[in-house]
């Protein structure tokens, strides 16, 4: 387990404790043209990689990233960005347990019609 920061006011996200803290998650995408590879991150796993005091900004935490689409066609594969977002119920899931919870939602509704 890892401790979370104190959220302080004003507020500023700039960690990546607080950004865990605040309840974010955060996707990085390829910036090349027609490439759109994107990947969600697991600030979790990063946090404990490089330290939850580290900042969360792209241009901080974009060298530790690269595009494999991109590299493997030998097209630049450091142009990345990052988008952060609340975590809400339909962006919260990974795709298998969003996967899961529709089949079961099927299947209530097959035995209920």
């Amino acid at each position: 387990m890892f401790k979370l920061p104190e959220i302080t006011y004003p507020l500023a996200i700039d960690t990546i404790g607080k950004s865990l803290a605040m309840g974010e998650e955060h996707e990085i995408h390829c910036l090349n043209t027609g490439c759109h590879h994107t990947a969600r991150l697991n600030m979790v796993a990063l946090g404990h990689r490089i330290g939850f005091g580290h900042s969360c900004l792209v241009q901080d935490i974009g060298r530790y990233f690269y595009c494999s689409n991109c590299r493997q066609a030998g097209r630049p594969d450091k142009r990345i960005g990052v988008t952060c977002r609340p975590l809400t119920a339909q962006h919260s899931e990974w795709p298998r347990e969003k996967e899961a919870r529709r089949q079961q939602q099927r299947a209530v509704r097959g035995r209920a019609g």
